[in-house]
């Protein structure tokens, strides 16, 4: 349920988006907020009690809205002077973009990535970790402007949430993501982790053994296993029911599918609000691994070496109320873009002891492929 905003009945959100403004989109709803005060400074553990201080005297239907990073260690929220709910964003012609060539920097390279996912391996087959994230970013380069209207017209409707937030100095935060880390409304507490994937195809005949193939799987049912043991364990403490599926679902976006497993649950009264139950969760095994500490460990050391920092990427943006609701999802296909002809973009894929590399590299270039088509790209390489 979105919050209880006066909507904007009959106008397009992206119609009436600035680069000013924050904008998050889910299944059932838009939000688009404009103006107010920013809080930039305050890390995951405390924001559970700066918000609700913050907020008093806002009202119920004051919210605070924006991204939190991987490491929990930087936020950029603001408390919006004007919120407007919308329709939710669904996939767009837009007839008068023309492709273009954009020179893309991979880090870390083909190879060194093949290399880092074999040394994953072996440190998961010594006993480090179960489960190991690991991301990729691309560097791309246009010989024109970007518009990130356009870049939001492009990437709706691939994936269940849309987002655009601004970073400051001209940067701004912009990207799909499949997965709904926690939505709290009232009691009712819902999760959809997702873990296991496979690049969708062109043809419909291919397209559906993907799935069916995926479904079938015993490496990424394995693989999907992990996480959602590991949210449900989190999240018991906080529950009076906790409503786990036997076997998980399928999720398309546009380019990937995804084993999902949609968890719900009442929570214990007084609830938590949804950036305590973040602030418990993140960063989930479906972004970083297990155990999560371990995971964490392996990826500063190895994503370190690559010259890869995460920041806001396999982070969470989203919203809470006055009340404690809320909604967040995983920044999970995203882009910063650094420059109005230069944009840093991530993807990253989960690694077990029984993962392929040339998989590996496979999904995570699938996904990075999303955000170059919403570019229009023919990509360059350098």
């Amino acid at each position: 349920m979105a919050p209880s905003l006066m909507p904007a009945r009959g106008q397009t959100p992206i119609a009436h988006f600035r680069p000013t403004d924050t904008l998050f989109s889910t299944p059932t709803y838009t939000l688009l907020a404009k103006g107010g005060r920013a809080l930039t400074t305050v890390s995951l553990p405390d924001l559970p009690e700066a918000v609700p201080k913050a907020l008093t005297g806002h009202g119920r239907t004051g919210l605070v809205i924006g991204a939190i990073s991987f490491d929990g260690s930087a936020s950029r929220l603001r408390f919006a002077e004007r919120v407007t709910r919308h329709e939710p964003l669904t996939v767009r012609p837009c007839l008068r973009c023309a492709s273009a060539v954009w020179r893309v920097a991979a880090k870390p390279s083909a190879e060194d990535h093949i290399a880092t996912v074999r040394l994953i391996r072996d440190r998961i087959a010594a006993g480090e970790a179960n489960r190991i994230v690991l991301a990729q970013t691309l560097t791309a380069t246009g010989s024109h402007g970007l518009d990130v209207t356009d870049l939001l017209i492009h990437l709706s409707g691939r994936a269940p949430y849309t987002f655009a937030l601004p970073l400051g100095h001209g940067r701004t935060l912009v990207g799909t993501s499949a997965e709904l880390l926690i939505a709290r409304h009232g009691r009712a507490l819902t999760t959809h982790p997702l873990a296991g994937a496979a690049p969708r195809h062109p043809t419909s005949f291919a397209d559906q053994k993907a799935a069916r193939d995926l479904l079938n799987s015993r490496k990424k049912r394995y693989e999907h296993r992990l996480v959602v043991e590991s949210a449900a364990a989190t999240l018991a403490p906080f529950c009076r029911d906790l409503r786990v599926p036997k076997q998980p679902q399928l999720q398309a976006t546009a380019t990937m599918w995804h084993l999902g497993s949609r968890i719900t649950a009442t929570l214990t009264d007084p609830p938590p609000t949804s950036l305590g139950l973040a602030a418990e969760l993140h960063p989930p095994p479906t972004s970083c691994g297990t155990p999560t500490q371990a995971a964490r460990t392996l990826i500063t050391e190895l994503e370190h070496g690559n010259g890869v920092r995460r920041g806001w990427y396999a982070g969470l943006v989203g919203w809470q109320n006055a009340a404690g609701d809320g909604e967040w999802a995983l920044t999970l296909c995203c882009a910063v873009t650094e420059s109005p002809r230069r944009l840093r973009l991530w993807a990253g894929a989960g690694i077990t002891a029984a993962s392929e590399p040339a998989d590996v590299l496979l999904e995570t270039s699938t996904q990075l492929a999303t955000m170059l088509q919403a570019l229009h790209a023919i990509p360059r390489l350098h």
